[in-house]
């Protein structure tokens, strides 16, 4: 069972010196940060805390999977992660996350929840074009899509297109500019 305090660790009165904690991110965890880059996966996070006078470095390392809808037909496809990421804590008055790396926690209760953090790096380490292996999309979609593609053509065939029509004389000043630039 995933329980949000299961990620809550209490920095206060630990002792100064390293910590190590694992976590098996499942379906359930994804549901309850209720985000929208991620809603299922298998992801385990290995945690390291190294405590010192002053702050507390965590330093995540993070290996499985995820499900994402492809970009080309929309289905669900599983999407492989790993990622190592750091976060620095520092106690203070009130709660801030300074910039990416960098959280303010309050003296007390001297807490952080590390699910958010988690999700964070996990969706951070997603790549930017998720698309099936050739052959692996959704085949109604694809046959929707190819309906709506232009069919390739050679550069001739373009050309001849191109000459045979006429150009909207809104247009003529900046295909003259570019023709000036392409002869420089």
């Amino acid at each position: 069972m995933d329980k949000k305090e299961t990620y809550i660790i209490q920095l206060k009165d630990m002792p100064l010196g390293t910590q190590e904690y694992s976590f098996q991110l499942g379906d359930e965890f994804f549901e309850r940060i209720e985000a929208p880059e991620v809603k299922r996966g298998s992801v385990a996070v290995k945690v390291s805390l190294k405590k010192s006078s002053h702050s507390c470095e965590f330093t995540f390392v993070s290996d499985g999977f995820v499900y994402v809808p492809c970009d080309r037909c929309l289905e669900d496809m599983k999407q492989e992660i790993t990622s190592e990421d750091q976060l620095v804590v520092k106690f203070g008055d009130e709660y801030e996350e300074v910039d990416d790396k960098l959280v303010v926690i309050p003296d007390y209760p001297g807490e952080i929840d590390l699910s958010w953090f988690m999700y964070e790096f996990i969706a951070l380490a997603i790549p930017i074009q998720h698309v099936h292996p050739e052959g692996e999309c959704s085949e109604e979609m694809m046959s929707k899509l190819n309906n709506y593609l232009i069919e390739e053509r050679t550069g001739d065939e373009e050309e001849e297109d191109n000459s045979s029509k006429e150009i909207d004389p809104r247009w003529e000043g900046l295909r003259k500019l570019l023709d000036k630039e392409e002869t420089k």
